[in-house]
């Protein structure tokens, strides 16, 4: 028999790599989160899912939820490896191109300052067209004045 020798204290042994006993459905772990966050029959077809990279993963589904075309439910998971529980890192509703969506937040201030802005420019207009006017009428009453003077003195 072959004598085994000992190796020394420093070596170690690299073991071969662990046969994964458990695969985890990552797609129906996000589906069960985005039916917890959804109202019942909210929550429509799959539609696709996108990797991210590093481990990270997010599933597309489409909404039922009225008033909201095109839009869809987004669930982002994070998986180590296909052996590790994967874990939710969030579960939120995504506009899609042709969703309708609300304008950018414009701060009180911005807008306060540009209805301030506003209203001086119409202050100004109107002084313009009230001075405009003034001036139109200007001749029309010289002329009215005149036609009675004429009148008068034909008559008299």
């Amino acid at each position: 028999m072959a004598r085994i020798k000992k190796l020394p204290k420093f070596v170690k042994l690299i073991r071969p790599e662990k046969v994964i006993k458990a695969k985890f459905d990552v797609k129906a772990f996000a589906e069960v989160a985005a039916k917890a966050a959804a109202l019942p029959d909210e929550l429509g077809q799959y539609k696709n899912h996108i990797e991210e990279g590093e481990g990270i993963t997010t599933y597309f589904w489409q909404t039922k939820k009225l008033g909201y075309g095109d839009w869809r439910w987004s669930v982002t998971v994070y998986q180590h490896d296909p052996a590790t529980e994967p874990s939710l890192c969030e579960v939120v509703m995504v506009p899609g191109e042709d969703s309708l969506i609300a304008p950018n937040w414009v701060p009180w201030a911005e807008r306060l300052a540009d209805y301030q802005a506003l209203q001086i420019e119409l202050e100004k207009q109107s002084a313009l067209d009230a001075e405009e006017a003034s001036v139109e009428k200007e001749p029309e009453e010289e002329l009215a004045v005149a036609d009675l003077e004429e009148g008068e003195d034909a008559k008299h």
